[in-house]
């Protein structure tokens, strides 16, 4: 991956609320990182995305919490992927080329393993509640988004998470929320926004008023991002690896 900036908090978007009071969003942010620090570092040390946005993403998808989801639903976990997909997504992270060796050892400790055609077996909801597992997942699907992948076998043209250098967080965060082929998802790749606040109005004129809110709630002041590079920084430092991402705070 080429490196890309990524300025936090973006011009005009402000965290919401509905997030909490900021001493409960701090405190929010310093347990899940001190409980799963270990795994963000793994997913962004594999992923080459800063770990600040792996941690970002499972704070605005569940608040870092592992069992969040009602059992049975097909989103659960901490990264909130849909399991449905977690096979297919595997097995092309593989095809591609894209799994590191750690990645596919640390996958083998849980017991999904690839046969000698690169299938592996179905992610089951089980496999969604633990912690370190859903992060990994997670974050390969981030990886894949990252470099414009849908479903994981052929690039989109044009490149839409990258932008005149920079990372589009923000359609990211869009297509992860509401996939990638509805109203939303093709509004973020092929709207042409030229910045978040763009397509978060964009999005509530559409009707859609939970992904604006989560554009805001990681990359808006005060918002997630942003508090894990300023107030929560002393507590993510132990796990900063060193991604060819590089970011920026905005102003």
């Amino acid at each position: 991956m080429a490196v890309y900036t990524l300025n936090i908090p973006q011009q005009n978007l402000f965290a919401d609320a509905g997030m909490g009071t900021p001493d409960q969003v701090k405190l929010m942010l310093k347990e899940g990182v001190k409980k799963y620090g270990k795994f963000f570092q793994f997913a962004a040390e594999n992923s080459k995305l800063p770990v600040e946005m792996i941690m970002a993403f499972s704070a605005v998808e569940s608040g870092m919490g592992r069992n969040i989801g009602a059992a049975g639903h097909p989103t659960r976990g901490i990264m909130q992927w849909n399991r449905a997909y977690g096979k297919t997504q595997l097995e092309n992270e593989l095809a591609l080329g894209r799994m590191t060796p750690a990645e596919k050892d640390k996958l083998k400790e849980f017991g999904i393993t690839f046969d000698a055609k690169g299938k592996t077996r179905v992610i089951t909801e089980a496999d969604q509640i633990k912690p370190e597992l859903n992060i990994l997942i997670g974050s390969i699907l981030l990886g894949q988004l990252a470099d414009s992948y849908l479903d994981g076998l052929v690039p989109d043209a044009p490149a839409w998470a990258t932008e005149n250098d920079q990372i589009r967080l923000d359609r990211m965060i869009a297509v992860y929320n509401a996939g990638a082929y509805g109203k939303t998802g093709k509004a973020a790749r092929f709207g042409g926004h030229p910045n978040a606040y763009q397509l978060a109005e964009t999005l509530k004129s559409n009707g859609n008023n939970i992904t604006p809110k989560y554009i805001s709630r990681l990359m808006g002041k005060g918002g997630y991002y942003d508090l894990l590079m300023t107030d929560v920084k002393e507590d993510v430092a132990p796990f900063q690896p060193r991604p060819e991402t590089v970011v920026t705070q905005g102003k």
